[in-house]
């Protein structure tokens, strides 16, 4: 019997893509979808039910603990059944887990094989249409998310969930005290698809929060604290005082139909910045469907000149009102806003 369960689970397995395959087909919805974002994930998961039909009851009085991982990963050993297992009881008991499968590459009885073989991967979501995934900007897994009272006060890799309950979630107490600091105007910013574990402080001002109309010119730049590809951390504040500064947004993910042209801009930009010293130069590199090593190839494929920052889950992008790439925004001294728009100078 024990021999049959293993040819089972290979046979199934061989009817899986190549990871590259799934990759490719995610970042292409990613793509497709990008315009539908926006949906609450708390609303999505009140009317969602586990892969074979039961209702999800969620605990409000819970924190929700969303883990994205591929059931051919755990195939292979590669699942994170192991991490959560390890996980500080004060956290899982003030946490309620729930397993998300993304839709693609998988069926209802795959999933149901999967689970007699992991019965603690309960419950289990089907994401179909990757609705789940879209709602919170989520395009890379393994995943974990943590939502409390509907904010998101956690994104990050299983490497970044297993360092933050090390120092945080010891007790209830500190994790509650890190929840307090979670849900200020500070929060934490992952860097996805690598081993490495890095907080950034990052604060939006007023006129930047959810709902402003869009900053013009004269405005009062958002103020932000964040680490380049190179590791040195770097502030609008500091940047500004020393010169005028110009935010170039870019995309990777060049070429692509979405980013026309973007070779002989680019290296448009590398001229400009190699000749022109009257200003700082900071490169805003969108996070949406790529992780930092993509964004690192991408640097060293153009050779690009100025310093790079990974923008995780777009928040300079949102706080500057910014939806297309690539853009320009020049900042004055005294940081405020001289001039934005697609025309990169």
């Amino acid at each position: 019997m024990k021999n049959l369960s293993i040819n089972k689970i290979t046979m199934n397995k061989s009817a899986a893509p190549t990871k590259g395959y799934l990759i490719f087909t995610l970042m292409m919805l990613a793509v497709c979808f990008r315009a539908e974002a926006g949906e609450s994930p708390v609303l999505l998961l009140e009317n969602i039910t586990t892969f074979d039909g039961q209702s999800l009851v969620l605990e409000n009085s819970k924190l929700t603990h969303l883990i994205f991982q591929d059931i051919w990963n755990s195939y292979e050993g590669l699942g994170e059944e192991a991490r959560i297992a390890a996980l500080p009881k004060a956290f899982v008991n003030n946490s309620q887990q729930i397993w998300v499968q993304p839709g693609i590459n998988v069926t209802e009885a795959q999933l149901a094989e999967f689970q007699g073989y992991y019965p603690q991967v309960t419950p289990l979501v089907l994401d179909h249409g990757h609705r789940l995934m879209r709602s919170l900007g989520a395009w890379d897994f393994p995943l974990h998310v943590i939502l409390k009272d509907g904010n998101k006060v956690f994104s990050g890799s299983g490497e970044e969930l297993s360092t933050v309950a090390t120092k945080h979630f010891s007790t209830r107490e500190a994790l509650n005290q890190w929840l307090q600091i979670k849900t200020d105007d500070l929060p934490f910013m992952r860097v996805a698809g690598t081993e490495k574990s890095k907080s950034v402080s990052f604060s939006i001002n007023e006129a930047a929060k959810p709902g402003y109309r869009k900053l013009e010119e004269g405005d009062q730049a958002p103020v932000f604290i964040v680490t380049t590809l190179s590791g040195n951390t770097v502030s609008l504040l500091g940047l500004a005082n020393n010169k005028p500064l110009s935010l170039i947004f870019l995309d990777s993910l060049c070429p692509m139909p979405h980013f026309p042209g973007c070779e002989a801009q680019i290296e448009h930009l590398n001229h400009l910045v190699t000749k022109d010293d009257s200003r700082e130069w900071l490169g805003v590199v969108s996070s949406f469907y790529v992780n930092e090593e993509i964004v690192q190839q991408f640097r060293d494929k153009f050779q690009l000149k100025l310093p790079l920052v990974f923008d995780t889950d777009n928040q300079i992008y949102q706080s500057y009102g910014v939806h297309a790439s690539p853009y320009q925004i020049d900042i004055s001294r005294d940081g405020n806003i001289r001039s934005r728009g697609s025309e990169i100078h």
